[in-house]
């Protein structure tokens, strides 16, 4: 059906009514009502109150239909309609400004989710057939990587050494610590076995998790040369810490789990 046919036969003094109009154009009736009470069209009324389109209508709507789909709002499109060229020159021109800047924000949200689904998949690396993680091996199934992937993302590389400095202050501190003689079980240890705790800024880990990870740090030979590296004996001395935060927080070392 084309403008041209429709009001060409019997009844074209009529108008077109409101199931006509929207099959011809393709917008929906509830939009046509909508775009009425907007003031952006203005369908006459017959005997029966019925509204009736005319063919200035439809061409009227042709020109609504374009500026939406550009994204002007409908004050903007009734400006538009109204005003002459030099003038929506100006309202286009900064319509195309408007949209460049949205095109830039969805590229670098693009960007940020082709990153986030990379490291929810545990893809390491620039190559071209990027290899799985070993941390994605051990903790890919885990609920916490995708957060982990998701803060990853998020942050830029200075944020992630200045959390990366951090927990090696912590952890620099808990060696003094020891090397000093403090209990594993005394206020000041515990202070900074919570602040260890939050400085594994990688997701959230709760005291039970942490039980978890002190584990880790005493069975894994990494792990454990690591912290044998800070001070002889400090991941047994910060395992007994942990365990003593986890209890003071109402969770038994002996059932502690992976939340």
């Amino acid at each position: 059906m084309t403008r041209e046919s429709e009001f060409s036969g019997e009844g074209s003094k009529s108008g077109l009514s409101i199931g006509q109009m929207s099959e011809l154009t393709g917008v929906s009736r509830r939009m046509l009502r909508h775009w009425e009470e907007e003031g952006l069209i203005y369908p006459i009324r017959g005997l029966s109150n019925y509204r009736q389109y005319m063919q200035d209508d439809v061409a009227r709507l042709e020109r609504i239909v374009t500026y939406r789909e550009m994204g002007f709002n409908a004050r903007q499109i009734k400006a538009l309609l109204d005003c002459k060229t030099p003038l929506a020159l100006d309202e286009l021109q900064g319509q195309r400004s408007r949209i460049e800047e949205k095109i830039q924000l969805f590229r670098k949200a693009a960007d940020r989710l082709d990153r986030l689904i990379a490291l929810a998949e545990g893809k390491s690396g620039n190559d071209s057939v990027p290899t799985k993680s070993e941390a994605y091996e051990r903790w890919g199934a885990s609920r916490q990587w995708l957060e982990y992937a998701e803060r990853k993302a998020s942050r830029s590389e200075q944020e992630q050494k200045k959390d990366m400095t951090r927990l090696k202050d912590v952890e620099s501190e808990l060696a003094q610590a020891k090397r000093k003689g403090l209990a594993p079980t005394s206020d000041k240890v515990l202070e900074l076995i919570d602040e260890h705790r939050q400085a594994l800024s990688w997701f959230h880990v709760t005291p039970s998790m942490h039980v978890i990870l002190g584990r880790m740090y005493v069975a894994d030979p990494r792990f454990r040369r690591h912290y044998e590296q800070l001070e002889p004996g400090l991941a047994k001395w910060m395992l007994v810490a942990i365990e003593t935060a986890a209890r003071a927080s109402g969770i038994d070392p002996a059932t502690a789990r992976w939340e």
